[in-house]
């Protein structure tokens, strides 16, 4: 099974105009996994996610931002790869992922952090 994985610094999604971009090039480069860092969002719901990838099958896990900085979002298609478990830390998501195509488990981690 070959995975397409998206890991993007988006320096922030309240823009409106910007998640349009965004869900647009989601679309054409049809992913299975997207991580979004620098998503400078305290709270995000099942609308927020529509908004940004109308797939009905997305799950997710966040970290939110810290006032105006940082926050990573990591979204996946819930027919391609299921969640096993998952840790959300101070400056990083990490889920532990099983293909379903072929059972084969494996683990992503999105960073972003100060310098």
């Amino acid at each position: 099974m070959n995975l397409k994985i998206i890991s993007w610094n988006v320096r922030g999604l309240n823009d409106k105009d910007k998640r349009l971009q965004i869900r647009n090039l989601i679309r054409i480069w049809r992913a299975d996994v997207i991580c979004l860092q620098e998503t400078k969002m305290k709270l995000i719901n099942r609308g927020f996610i529509k908004s940004i990838w109308g797939c009905h099958y997305v799950d997710w896990v966040y970290l939110s931002s810290v006032g105006a900085l940082g926050g990573i979002l990591v979204m996946w298609d819930r027919r391609v790869v299921e969640k096993l478990e998952e840790a959300v830390g101070d400056f990083s998501v990490s889920c532990r992922f099983r293909n379903v195509g072929d059972n084969f488990e494996w683990a992503f981690t999105g960073v972003y952090g100060p310098n």
